[in-house]
């Protein structure tokens, strides 16, 4: 007995497969859904927060009567500092320092820490310039919404347009808008910065009436001319323990350090390698080869380590605009989404290879029994 496939059998099969390729054109290939990052709530209270402390510290230098320069700070952040002064150091990038005051480089920071694991009280050693104001403001937005606990240790001297007011330090916004309560953490201790971190190309007059005023926020102050022997010591009082209380007080306990956070080009960073770090993302990978100061340091004991300099570099790799005219409305940016890929498509399929297999298995609905 010979088996022959009916025509209306073979019409059927056709639009099987018609339908299958559908199927497959459809629904097999790849698919992906945008969505909040699961940090979504907590990234825009961090860039509100950002938000309001620019805010905060524009209307003290309005009512301080510091004049704000809207040609040089387009967005009259109150953040962009001066072409020159007595505590600038070196040259920087007006078009940088304007890319930072986008209130979004807080829900960035968020999101870093948050994907490298740290929690509520964990300790974040911080080693600052002053050249970059808003992007500090940004970690402490960031860490104060993650309820995060900093070490931080702020050097005073500022590349051109960062916080270089002699009247006005970033170290003095920092104190004002920690005695408004805007803030939680604070930086702790400090260095004069610059040269050899001891601003050696600054007039001591000059630097003498900025210190005796830092002096009086119970900051405590490195003053170390040998290299080696400053990086040891900053490593100690990041890693040999501390507590907060309300005087910021450093004291001793057995609490380790989670990560650590570079801001500016402060040279206990990274010592002889300053300009070596071209990477685009934030967090640096563990192949760094960068064996010297605190980056170094932190990298071989195998605690996550932040950078943020390449300013250009990094705005462009998370797609933050570079140098806007006009900032996005926070909670718009990319970084405020991530791309997931779902399986019902698959299921689908399944379905409907199971139902294809089950029709074609009625034999009898396909083929007529002829004798031979």
């Amino acid at each position: 007995m010979k088996l022959q496939m009916t025509n209306a059998a073979k019409n059927c099969v056709l639009v099987l497969l018609a339908a299958l390729f559908l199927v497959l054109y459809y629904y097999v290939k790849p698919r992906s859904l945008i969505v909040k990052h699961q940090a979504y709530s907590e990234m825009t209270a961090a860039a509100q927060k950002m938000q309001r402390l620019q805010q905060a510290v524009r209307q003290e230098m309005l009512r301080m009567g510091i004049e704000i320069d809207k040609t040089v700070d387009r967005l009259d952040s109150g953040l962009i500092g001066l072409e020159w002064s007595g505590i600038s150091t070196t040259l920087g990038n007006v078009e940088s320092k304007r890319t930072t005051v986008n209130p979004d480089f807080a829900a960035l920071l968020v999101k870093l820490f948050k994907e490298a694991g740290l929690q509520k009280g964990d300790i974040v050693a911080a080693n600052c310039s002053s050249s970059f104001p808003a992007l500090n403001l940004a970690f402490i937005a960031a860490a104060d919404t993650l309820e995060l606990r900093t070490v931080m240790i702020t050097s005073v001297g500022a590349s051109t347009y960062g916080g270089n007011r002699e009247d006005f330090t970033y170290l003095d916004m920092e104190q004002y808008l920690y005695d408004k309560h805007l803030i939680k953490n604070k930086t702790i201790a400090y260095s004069l910065g610059g040269a050899g971190d001891i601003g050696k190309e600054f007039d001591p007059e000059r630097i003498g009436r900025i210190k005796e005023r830092l002096d009086g926020y119970g900051l405590t102050f490195f003053y170390e001319a040998d290299f080696e022997k400053n990086l040891t010591e900053r490593y100690a009082f990041y890693t040999d323990g501390f507590r907060h209380d309300a005087a910021h007080i450093h004291t001793n306990t057995s609490a380790a350090v989670k990560a650590f956070i570079n801001i500016g080009g402060n040279m206990l960073s990274v010592g002889e390698y300053n300009d070596s770090i071209t990477t685009e993302a934030v967090r640096l990978p563990a192949s760094v080869p960068i064996k010297t100061g605190l980056v170094g340091m932190f990298l071989q004991s195998s605690t996550p380590v932040f950078y943020l300099l390449n300013i250009k570099s990094i705005a462009r790799y998370y797609q933050l605009p570079f140098d806007p005219l006009a900032l996005p409305e926070i909670g718009t940016a990319p970084i405020y989404y991530r791309t997931v890929s779902y399986t019902w498509n698959y299921v689908i399929l399944g379905i409907f290879l199971a139902a294809l297999y089950l029709i074609t298995g009625c034999r009898h609905l396909f083929f007529n029994e002829i004798s031979s």
